[in-house]
């Protein structure tokens, strides 16, 4: 069982094996810093989203205010101008 040609051909073979392995683990690494970037920028876009949500729900009640306030003035100047017009 010690044949030269076997013994070179399992260290060729293990060669193969320790190089993808870590080419392997070359790319996991790549890997999980790429997926750190992403959740770093998502926390970021995230935290951002709210901050933008919020202002965009001061914003639509400062209109719902206004469209109250603009109707009310519309409605008391008609009932100004009826009034004035009636006989």
């Amino acid at each position: 069982m010690d044949d030269p040609f076997f013994g070179e051909k399992f260290d060729d073979f293990r060669v193969e094996v320790i190089d993808r392995l870590a080419r392997i683990e070359t790319q996991h690494a790549r890997m999980l810093d790429c997926l750190d970037r992403i959740n770093g920028t998502m926390d970021e876009h995230g935290e951002s989203l709210v901050e933008h949500e919020a202002r965009l729900a001061r914003i639509r009640g400062a209109a719902g205010i206004l469209a109250a306030l603009v109707a009310a003035a519309v409605s008391a100047f008609v009932a100004h101008l009826h009034v004035g017009i009636s006989p």
